[in-house]
């Protein structure tokens, strides 16, 4: 989470790139409340697509799941 006073300077943006630069599995996972549109635009700006949507997490605000593949899987 960014302090609204630190916003849209890009702290975001380079949070999920760090996560991802030492995230050890080819998947990442991340969710927003579907009231958090300002994270969920976060989402689809940074390569996340919608994967699901977890009911009954918050009383009448469904959590939405994202995911990212972020290399090839190894076999």
């Amino acid at each position: 989470m960014v302090a609204p006073e630190y916003r849209r300077r890009g702290i975001a943006t380079s949070l999920i790139h760090y996560i991802e630069s030492i995230c050890p599995t080819a998947k990442l996972f991340t969710s927003a409340n579907q009231s958090n549109t300002i994270m969920q635009a976060l989402c689809g700006r940074t390569g996340f697509v919608p994967s699901g949507v977890i009911d009954n997490l918050d009383d009448d605000d469904p959590e939405v799941v994202y995911y990212k593949r972020l290399r090839e899987e190894k076999t």
